[in-house]
């Protein structure tokens, strides 16, 4: 890890340029709406819509600190941020049933995803985020604002937790910006994004530069360095103001730990090859020595709701945001359920994603020894299924869906339309409510939040990087690649005697039992477009669904059908930088093929 210490590769000509540019005394702050963590407006600080001088700002310290609570909203509050849509439905796990929306486009329409038209850019709002954390920094740690002024210790104690959760804060948007806007550019090099340390004002002329993707890794690591050594606790508990559960949402040191292991399992992927997938295996294995080697059982087929979607301080959670105030709210309802329960039924998961579940006893469904029948295809699957997907015939909150030709979900019943109903043959389960109730007279809402980081999370980070490093069976670190996978299926509900998996003995054949563990159980978090694109894998497998029909004998056929063949190019395993910025920033270079 020596290498991550060492600053010399820093572009510091262009953070020079930033410093001659940068009057900080008579800078001019504008600070818009904070969008704070909605489940916990009680400790976040005072909303600001002011403009004041920098000597102003010091004046008052939960304006200070209000520069901190402004860059939360880098860390979305929901799933479905994409119009609505999954970021899943722009690759082969879902569509989405809204032809026009973003997401359907940037997979059906060639040309639609551009460096002009791209619809996960957010250049603009994470280098604001960025701004307004590099000025907390300078302004808020060096003792001259106090927080608390009648109690020294306090003061001193949340001043090291601001500390903590602003050097984490920059890790965080430094890497959502470079998971987005990485890539290899015209000179064939692997770029980063251009690392802003200092309070720059992004309004007037300037003339940055890409940095390296190692030398952006090496600064987000830097940086999650800092936030540990400072006053971050490893759980927020107790009634304590300013370390008590109130906080839960806010960084910890294990958040920092399981950043650290995201940020170089990334590293260490084909796209980048930057970093060694021995150090991402040790990463992840941090965060494990710390969380236990047992994952919670938060799985509950029977309640995944109450037990895991809607409890949002289950132990399953390293870091999460919550959102709707605290009363809940039924937003992701009335995006998701299907339409016989009143809502839009946006989301609608593949068969592709359908046929990715292996069978109850851990057998693909490709395998003799699996048991799997096309004909009764939803029987004794792995139970993640059932927790994650509503298919034809199934249960969903008392009433039982029917996605045939001419059943109550289909265009034709009460209600259904086109427009809100399945384009795949099945809808959505994880993540909503069985709660929540959008009859009108009887609206219910329920909580939800949207997951930062997963215990699940590092035992796939581990495995990944261990089966790469060291080969399925070495336990050198403490564990093995198989031991890892073994108990996220073990959790799963995958049989006791996991035979498939003792069949397994190349790491060749354990890279894709690992790739598919990830796919089924991180599906709907925002994972699989970047996963697909930092392994390289193919990004333009046809997504598939069913044409149900029902038979006289009350038996179903199921007929698949191609549905959309995705447009993706080569290129676009890295995504565009924003053509504004090139044409007004000349020493910006753009990725290859863009």
């Amino acid at each position: 890890m020596d290498r991550f210490n060492n600053k010399e590769n820093f572009n510091h000509e262009a953070m020079d340029a930033f410093k001659k540019r940068n009057t900080m005394r008579n800078i001019m702050i504008t600070l818009g709406l904070l969008l704070v963590l909605a489940s916990c407006d009680d400790y976040f600080e005072p909303k600001l819509t002011n403009e004041m001088s920098y000597d102003e700002l010091i004046q008052d310290p939960k304006k200070v600190s209000g520069l901190i609570t402004y860059a939360y909203r880098s860390i979305p509050s929901a799933y479905d941020t994409f119009e609505n849509d999954f970021l899943d439905c722009s690759t082969d796990n879902a569509l989405a049933n809204n032809l026009s929306g973003s997401m359907n486009m940037m997979l059906s329409i060639n040309g639609y995803y551009s460096s002009i038209n791209n619809p996960l850019s957010a250049w603009e709002a994470r280098y604001d985020d960025l701004k307004n954390v590099n000025l907390f920094i300078e302004a808020g740690l060096d003792g001259n604002v106090l927080y608390f002024k009648a109690d020294p210790e306090r003061d001193e104690a949340y001043r090291q937790r601001l500390k903590g959760e602003a050097y984490f804060l920059r890790a965080w948007i430094h890497f959502d910006l470079l998971r987005r806007y990485a890539g290899i550019d015209e000179s064939g090099n692997v770029m980063g994004i251009p690392l802003i340390t200092e309070s720059i004002d992004f309004t007037g002329d300037l003339n940055y530069t890409r940095n390296t993707y190692e030398q952006c890794v090496e600064q987000i690591i830097a940086d999650l360095d800092i936030a540990l050594s400072a006053g971050l606790p490893d759980k927020y508990e107790g009634d304590n103001d300013d370390f008590g559960i109130t906080n839960v949402g806010r960084p910890t040191t294990v958040a920092c730990k399981a950043l650290k292991s995201r940020v170089l399992l990334y590293a260490a992927s084909p796209a980048f090859a930057t970093a060694d997938y021995s150090e991402a295996a040790q990463a992840a294995y941090d965060v494990i020595q710390v969380i236990g080697s047992t994952l919670p059982d938060v799985y509950n087929v029977a309640d995944i709701s109450a037990t895991f979607f809607n409890n949002d301080i289950n132990d399953e959670l390293i870091m999460r945001r919550g959102s709707g105030d605290n009363k809940g709210n039924r937003e992701l309802e009335e995006n998701h359920f299907p339409p016989s329960h009143y809502g839009n039924g946006k989301c609608n998961p593949s068969q592709n994603l359908v046929d990715a579940f292996p069978m109850a006893n851990g057998y693909p469904i490709t395998d003799v020894a699996s048991g799997y029948n096309e004909d009764d295809m939803y029987f004794n699957r792995d139970p993640r299924f059932y927790m994650t997907v509503i298919y034809n015939n199934a249960t969903f909150k008392g009433h039982v869906i029917e996605t045939y030709e001419g059943g109550n979900n289909m265009p034709g019943a009460p209600g259904v339309t086109v427009e809100n109903s399945t384009r795949t043959g099945y809808y959505l389960r994880k993540w909503i409510s069985s709660k929540a109730n959008l009859v009108g007279g009887n609206e219910v809402n329920d909580f939800h939040y949207n997951a930062l980081f997963r215990k699940v999370e590092m035992f796939l980070n581990f495995a990944e990087a261990a089966n790469e490093a060291y080969g399925s069976d070495d336990a050198s670190l403490g564990m093995s690649a198989r031991e890892a996978i073994a108990e996220v299926r073990r959790r799963a509900g995958i049989i006791a005697n996991d035979d498939y998996l003792a069949s397994i003995t190349t790491k060749e054949q354990m890279r894709e039992l690992i790739k598919n563990e990830r796919r089924i159980e991180l599906c709907f978090e925002g994972h699989r477009f970047f996963d697909l694109r930092r392994w390289k894998d193919n990004l333009n497998e046809m997504v598939t669904g069913l044409t149900i029909l029902k038979n006289s004998d009350d038996s179903y056929s199921y007929i698949r059908k191609n549905i959309v063949t995705p447009v993706y190019q080569d290129y676009m395993y890295y995504g565009p930088l924003p053509n504004n910025e090139l044409l007004k920033t000349d020493g910006l270079t753009q990725n290859q093929g863009w």
